[in-house]
């Protein structure tokens, strides 16, 4: 048998729930069976350079990014950023406040921001739809990012972005009140988020390794959104700060309705994308002509 096809891939946060799938296709085999050796690459503690930024050098073959950085690397000519699998099918994310009963009350608060391609823009859309002034909403960015829901629970800031079945989860079992508001319910259709993506330009790796890859990854997804408890066991192996088998089982149980049927795990639809760009070509964040095809790419046909 030829020596295994050696994956890194960049993990989009620490590890976390949105991982799991990944560290249970490792811990179970489905990737040996595949004669793949995948490697995960958590963020260094300052977060000084992006997954995509790491793909983009050459240095990791897969990436795990929001959907806008593949429009965002599209746009730029820098990389053809093209995603192959989605974590989720529904944005679990949210801006959430302690202090904000209303988003279109950040107009005259702080917002705790990633400095992520479109980001700022869609929070000014989100507090604008609901009567806010956005324009004098006061974004900062000098916290570093893995210390931003911190910041929002120190007070430093009045609003930040999270995954809510992290750090919602966290708050819930801290008695910390968040009220969440959701992109969707202010006339935003995210896209995918995460989603594991390649340099299509690249040969590095071979479309049918990616279609071994996505086969394993998927049967990893599937596991963990069927066995709670004994995939909740396999990440508390790899958590850094590490976290209790409550706030793992929990969180766990909150991700996994946002992985879809056990048919969608991981796909993609062209009409989502599509949705997605018109929203941002309408807020005229999107100078150039994006094919919503050119994004991703269906690996399992």
């Amino acid at each position: 048998m030829a020596p295994p096809t050696c994956i890194k891939i960049a993990l989009d946060w620490t590890p976390n729930t949105n991982h799991t799938g990944l560290y249970v296709a490792l811990e179970r085999g489905f990737y040996k069976e595949h004669n793949l050796d995948v490697r995960l690459v958590s963020p260094d503690p300052s977060y000084s350079t992006t997954p995509a930024k790491q793909l983009e050098r050459g240095e990791v073959d897969l990436a795990i990014c929001p959907s806008e950085s593949c429009i965002a690397y599209r746009e730029s000519g820098k990389m053809q950023l093209q995603a192959i699998f989605a974590i989720l099918q529904r944005d679990a994310s949210a801006i959430v406040s302690t202090k904000l009963d209303n988003i279109g009350d950040l107009g005259k608060g702080v917002y705790g921001s990633y400095n992520a391609r479109y980001e700022d823009d869609i929070v000014r859309a989100m507090v604008g739809h609901d009567g806010g002034q956005s324009s004098k909403m006061n974004i900062t960015n000098s916290a570093g990012k893995l210390d931003l829901f911190e910041e929002l629970k120190r007070g430093n800031i009045d609003a930040t972005w999270i995954f809510v079945p992290w750090e919602g989860v966290e708050a819930e079992m801290e008695g910390l009140g968040l009220n969440i508001f959701k992109a969707e319910d202010y006339g935003v259709p995210y896209g995918y988020s995460p989603v594991i993506a390649w340099n299509a330009a690249s040969s590095a790796v071979s479309k049918e390794t990616l279609r071994s890859f996505v086969a394993a990854t998927k049967k990893g997804y599937t596991f963990a959104k069927d066995n709670v408890q004994a995939s909740a066991a396999v990440l508390s192996r790899h958590c850094q700060p590490s976290r209790s088998e409550e706030f793992l089982i929990r969180s766990q149980t909150s991700i996994n309705d946002f992985y879809g049927t056990v048919d969608e795990v991981g796909c993609m639809q062209e009409e989502k994308w599509q949705s997605w760009l018109q929203w941002l070509k309408d807020n005229e964040l999107l100078k150039t002509n994006i094919l919503a095809g050119e994004l991703f790419i269906a690996m399992d046909t």
